[in-house]
């Protein structure tokens, strides 16, 4: 093991030509195991894996995929498919995920007005129940940029470059962040004073035109019945999809680019039109007559739980993203299905562990109303390793990150065979004192590892070190945290204390 003092920084997603594209090095679907000193989440676990791998289906014409959509509608929408993409991840549905983006990004088309299809089913057609023909079908205009945000995620996550490199998917992202958003008025100079109802055939009204004021719904909010102007998730999504578009692909580090122009400017209405500083609250939606919601429906659901699902938020702006997380906290057991399953990702994303726990367990409880519905015990199992154990991954630089959700330095937990990197990991943590990785695969894996306090002394492989990690403030605590090299077959461990029990099997 080589220790390291540097921290990687933002880098292309784009392979360099010397280095070969990297396979995954895991055998069959959902090796992946958890275990830990919590029953309950065990239990929680368990539930989630094997619900979400009842939905995976083979051998059909559309191809490898996971129903996606509404439970019995042999189908899988482009929403859902990005939101459950993470939890497929690491089941080891690389291949599932990656046709089923694929076939949106190849039916996106000018006779669409540079839509896809909003839902697809097993027989690799436009769902029945969305679709009529090209000029009258459903669709959620975030859709095209959660698919951008899929794709650079599993680009990460899994080390596959063709999600950078095909020109499909290539196609896909230039025609959305171009065509489409010119198509639909959505650059951030006209999205606040775009017409609602748009690109229908002359002569379409709400008698003779199935999906009227469907086609282009400015969020995913689908209740306003065409009265919405636009919702702060579709601002959300397009200021991430150019991000990536603009650091993963364009420029490097800080360069200028148009993307990145426009990223800004809508972060700009998100900020100074959105936000409103008197209440300490985001306006969730913008309706045709200027108005504003802060919530909709007689339950209040918003949906600024989107902005930090998309990080549009950084942790300089806490009072925004504390009043975001209150009002969640305050309304955990009240929220839809299709929220709350974004949740516990989040609640540990920004340092909510115990809300983070506790959604855990309420989203796989059988008193929990549609918990059965696809994208829940999807998300569950994405967050139990993206939240609970903290792993973020960046395969470009065979790089993976670890925090551990457990507070009480008596828990713990394990992740054996979790595919990563295009390549396979355990990964322990005892409280956020002491973390355990081991390389199960063929390369060397760079790892930072972050530890909760700050003292002189801190022990690697059971090895007393001088060197006392770098250290900085992470939502009200301290944390320091290592960049080692992991050779092949090697097991590292970082701890406070010496002599920590390896939990090796």
């Amino acid at each position: 093991m080589i220790l390291l003092m540097a921290v990687p920084g933002l880098i292309s997603c784009k392979p360099a030509e010397e280095k070969e594209e990297m396979t995954a090095e895991r055998s069959g679907i959902a090796k992946v195991s958890f275990t830990s000193s919590d029953p309950e989440l065990n239990r929680a676990w368990e539930w989630a894996k094997s619900t979400a791998l009842s939905y995976v289906r083979d051998g059909d014409p559309v191809g490898a995929w996971y129903e996606a959509a509404l439970p019995g509608r042999d189908a899988f929408c482009m929403r859902d498919v990005s939101h459950q993409s993470t939890g497929a991840a690491v089941l080891g549905l690389d291949k599932h995920t990656k046709n089923m983006l694929f076939r949106f990004a190849e039916n996106i088309s000018e006779s669409k007005d540079w839509c896809s299809y909003w839902e697809i089913n097993k027989d690799n057609l436009p769902a029945p129940v969305d679709y009529k023909n090209d000029k009258d079908f459903w669709y959620n205009l975030p859709a095209n940029f959660d698919v951008i945000d899929a794709c650079f995620r599993m680009c990460l996550w899994s080390g596959d470059t063709s999600y950078v490199t095909d020109p499909v998917f290539l196609n896909f992202y230039e025609k959305s962040l171009t065509d489409y958003v010119g198509r639909w008025d959505l650059s951030a100079d006209r999205i606040m004073s775009r017409k609602r109802i748009m690109n229908l055939p002359e002569g379409a009204t709400s008698e003779n035109h199935h999906y009227y004021d469907n086609r282009g719904i400015p969020g995913y909010f689908e209740g306003a019945g065409g009265m919405m102007q636009m919702g702060i998730d579709l601002l959300a999504a397009q200021y991430t999809a150019y991000n990536w578009y603009h650091y993963r692909l364009i420029a490097p580090a800080q360069r200028e680019s148009q993307w990145l122009r426009e990223a800004n400017k809508i972060d700009s209405i998100i900020r100074s039109i959105l936000w409103d500083p008197e209440l300490s609250a985001f306006k969730s939606i913008l309706y045709e007559d200027g108005s504003f919601d802060y919530s909709v429906s007689n339950q209040k659901q918003d949906f600024s739980h989107y902005l930090l699902h998309y990080n549009a938020l950084i942790q300089n702006d806490q009072k925004m993203i504390n009043s975001i997380l209150d009002n969640y906290s305050n309304n955990k057991d009240g929220l839809i299905i299709e929220i709350a399953s974004h949740m516990p990702d989040i609640f540990f994303r920004y340092g909510r562990p115990d809300d983070g726990i506790y959604m855990l367990r309420h989203l796989t409880d059988s008193n929990t109303y549609r918990r059965e519905y696809p994208e829940n015990p999807f998300a569950v199992v994405g967050a139990f390793i993206t939240g609970l154990m903290g792993v973020n991954a960046d395969a470009t630089e065979n790089y993976i990150s670890s925090f551990s959700g457990f507070e009480d330095p008596e828990d713990w937990a394990r992740v054996n065979d979790l595919p990563v990197l295009g390549k396979q990991i355990t990964l322990l943590h005892q409280g956020r004192h002491t973390s355990i990785l081991k390389n199960q695969s063929e390369d060397t894996i760079y790892w930072q590892a972050y530890l909760q306090g700050v003292q002189d002394h801190w022990y690697i492989n059971n090895e007393q070190t001088r060197y006392s990690g770098q250290s900085n403030e992470w939502y009200g605590i301290e944390v320091s945290s290592w960049y080692v090299s992991v050779r092949p077959g090697e097991t590292v461990s970082i701890s406070a204390f010496p002599n920590k029990q390896s939990y090796e099997e």
